[in-house]
Formats: C-alpha cells, structure tokens, sequence
C-alpha cells in the first residue's frame, strides 16, 4: 500500500491507510441511480458502473482520480444486508482478514460473508452481537492506492450508534485491536476508538427515543462540506430529509443529519478551522 501524502488536487489531503483505519464506504438501498443523482450534485464528481461476477452492478462515486466510495442496489445483496434497508456498509483495513473474521466469530458475531478474494484484496463482512454491519478487508499487493483523500466531498468519520458503547468497543477492540477513551464533549461523553493512537470513529449510546427504524447498532459515515448552511439547504432541495437543525460539535465543527432520498443515514460535517483531520 502506498504511503503518499498528497494528492494532485490542492484542495485535497489523503492519508496512508493503515491497519484499524476505514478504507471503503458502501452504499446499499433499493436506487443506487437515484444516490447516485443525489450525491453527484450535493458534493459533486463522477460515477462510474462496475459489472460484478454475481450479477449485480456496483457503482463507483469518483471525484477526478480519487474514488469516493460505491453504490450498489439492495436486490443481490446478502440477506442480512437487505433486510436492514437503505444503509452504510463501511469497511476497515486489516492485516488478515481471515484472522480478524475468526476473532469476531469467537465474540458472538454473525456471518454476513465469510473471507473470499474480490480482485481488490480480500474481504469479509460481519454483523457484531448487537447487529451492526461492517466489512474487514486486506488489500492484495499494489492493488490499491492505499490513502483515504480528505476534503468536500469525501467521507471524514464514522459513528458507531450502540445501546451499550463499552461492550462495543470491546468487541472492536478484540477484532481490530482499537482502544477507546472516554472524551468529554461539554454537553455530553463520546467514546472514542483508535488505531494506534489514531482517532477512527465514535461510539454513540443510541438514545431511548432513537427516531431511526432500526432497533439495533448501526454505523453511520460523515461526509464533509466546505459551507454548511449551503450544504444543508442544496441536501433538502434535492429531497433529502433532516431531521433536526444544524448542531455543534465543539473542537470539531458543525454537523447536520441527513436521510438521502434513498432514506439513507448520512451526516454532513462542516469542521472548524483547527480541527483534527479524521480518518
């Protein structure tokens, strides 16, 4: 994998890739056409149709010669995956798919897909004891870039929305050797995970009153936005949902929920200008 640190784009930073870190985003809902149309004029960019061996086609959201992250209709997908509905898969890079997968067996996790070689690499997906879904993936030699771009339009963080946030992060912990820390936010406390000293995402105590469908886990990707209130309103003019105001996240930015048309959860994240970049 490569270790550049810049990218031809100056507007655009990318970072190498290691172990721990998300290296893929997959969308998953009943009109991957429809995301497509949506994401290309919220963030911008290009797609570019993918046939795969099983039939289905996947969709890849590109922005010059940085892929952003795929769409791909429900319909082919495991049943695991279709029954939850419109969501996000993401993957995290490991040093061995087959071992990490092995781990998390052992922890009570489900089998979406066992480890098998996609082109890429090697991959596996896994739903964790409390039913959140996400991907473990080993690149094979050369196949990838090996950076994650940061900047508009590109995914900045994940969350990780968990009834029980510690025995969350032990799991994870065990499977992709991530440690957690307790932050205090002000308001509120955010678990969050690194790998090796690398702040990859938050885990967030889903709330009694949780409007989302779902009665389980789920992840739930950041996408950022260079001006949010711009952001937000070009979101809902082309029929996404929010669910509630534009919101602070103090030391880190401003965020905004959103359903896209598909009724898929994303967040727009707009940072402050110190913010740490995220992975």
């Amino acid at each position: 994998m490569s270790h550049d640190t810049t990218s031809s784009e100056a507007d655009v930073m990318t970072v190498p890739v290691r172990y721990g870190m998300f290296c893929w985003f997959e969308h998953h809902s009943d009109a991957p056409e429809r995301a497509i149309d949506y994401w290309t004029a919220l963030v911008g960019g290009e797609s570019m149709a993918v046939p795969l061996p099983c039939g289905n086609t996947m969709h890849l959201m590109n922005s010059g010669q940085h892929h952003r992250w795929s769409l791909r209709a429900l319909a082919g997908c495991p049943a695991l995956l279709i029954e939850r509905g419109p969501h996000w898969l993401p993957f995290v890079a490991v040093d061995d798919t087959d071992a990490a997968y092995a781990r998390a067996m052992e922890r009570g996790a489900r089998s979406i897909a066992a480890p098998n070689e996609n082109g890429m690499g090697r991959g596996a997906m896994i739903e964790d004891p409390h039913g959140a879904a996400i991907g473990l993936f080993t690149a094979a030699p050369g196949a990838t870039d090996g950076v994650n771009p940061h900047g508009h339009g590109f995914m900045c963080w994940c969350e990780l929305v968990t009834p029980d946030p510690r025995a969350s992060a032990d799991f994870l912990g065990h499977v992709l050797g991530w440690t957690a820390t307790e932050q205090d936010m002000g308001a509120f406390t955010v678990t969050i995970a690194s790998a090796n000293g690398h702040p990859v995402a938050s885990l967030w105590k889903q709330c009694a009153d949780d409007a989302h469908p779902w009665k389980r886990a789920r992840w739930y990707p950041y996408v950022q936005v260079n001006a949010m209130e711009t952001a937000a309103a070009h979101a809902k003019a082309l029929g996404a949902r929010l669910p509630c105001d534009i919101m602070p996240i103090p030391g880190v930015g401003r965020w905004q929920p959103t359903y896209d048309p598909t009724g898929c959860e994303t967040a727009l994240l707009e940072p402050c200008q110190h913010a740490p970049k995220a992975s």
